[in-house]
């Protein structure tokens, strides 16, 4: 019979030492590279970061926001009429829809026949302009200068904060999923700094579109007790907020109508109290919610950024 071997005596072959020496040396490049791409994903969220924050600092250093709302209120015309004027021929643009749309802007007066009579998209461009700043200038008469600039910077970081989280819950949606663009022969890092390009662009048009709403039909109190320019309880006077929205008033609104405890003369009063918590939905109304569909909640929100999360 053979003689045993020690405990103690270690078994050492290099073919194993190599293969375990081989084994090593690609999970450590393996790892690398998933922490190099980590770096590379973080980038891109990190350059929209600065430009978000850099821009709320401006504001909240005091910036004047005056020419750029101007810049914003003629993109927002502009982008209008491209949309509803988009056919060569004047007997195929859709002037009621190019009103109702303009009308979200501010309150404006213009008929669709005085669009019709304008006869081209650059004239239409002159008289919704016109109006639109003269709308603005007289808002800034009322309130006066430092008032008006003072509503400006509240609007935009309102406007900025909301829709900077909305495009956060949108980004780590895309991240998520991105990997599955390589089974399209498609680079996932390439397709994310792409998408989420596309995405903060998108974002930083509709904030621009945002203000202009907000701008011109939000409503002031002036504390005349605090010194002047100090200007508090912004409300906003269209039909819904673009910022907040105004489904959770309506919702709790119609909740206390249900109970009694109010009589639906009172619905108006309601309304334009300060919101109320959020009626509760029920689990099935959830699960038969498409992810890009308001809320049932009644918040306002698309689903997927609210109930959906």
């Amino acid at each position: 019979m053979g003689r045993a071997l020690p405990d103690d005596v270690p078994i050492e072959a290099k073919m194993v030492s190599k293969a375990i020496e081989r084994a090593q040396t690609t999970v450590e490049q393996r790892n690398a590279e998933i922490r190099k791409n980590v770096l590379k994903y973080d980038e891109v969220m990190n350059e929209q970061r600065k430009v978000i924050y850099k821009r709320r600092d401006q504001i909240l250093d005091g910036a004047d926001l005056k020419e750029e709302g101007v810049e914003y209120l003629a993109d927002a015309v502009d982008t209008t009429i491209d949309t509803f004027c988009v056919a060569e021929f004047a007997e195929e643009w859709d002037l009621e829809g190019l009103v109702t749309e303009i009308q979200t802007f501010w309150p404006s007066k213009i008929t669709s026949d005085q669009l019709r009579g304008a006869g081209s998209t650059d004239a239409m461009y002159d008289t919704l302009m016109a109006e639109a700043t003269a709308h603005y200038d007289e808002r800034e008469a009322d309130l006066g200068s430092d008032s008006m600039r003072e509503v400006e910077r509240q609007v935009m970081l309102r406007i900025i904060d909301q829709r900077w989280r909305e495009h956060l819950y949108e980004m780590d949606y895309l991240q998520e999923g991105i990997n599955l663009r390589a089974m399209g022969q498609k680079d996932p890092l390439v397709e994310w700094q792409r998408e989420g390009y596309s995405m903060f662009s998108e974002m930083m048009h509709g904030i621009a579109q945002d203000f202009v709403r907000y701008v011109m039909h939000v409503q002031v109190v002036v504390n005349e007790e605090q010194p002047q320019g100090d200007v508090h309880n912004v409300q906003y006077s269209a039909a819904d907020d673009p910022v907040q929205g105004t489904g959770s008033m309506r919702a709790a609104a119609m909740a206390a109508i249900a109970d009694g405890s109010i009589d639906a003369d009172d619905v108006g009063a309601v309304a334009t109290a300060e919101p109320a918590p959020m009626v509760p939905v029920v689990k099935s109304d959830w699960d038969k919610t498409p992810r890009n569909a308001p809320c049932p909640c009644g918040s306002g929100k698309k689903f997927k950024l609210c109930h959906g999360r």
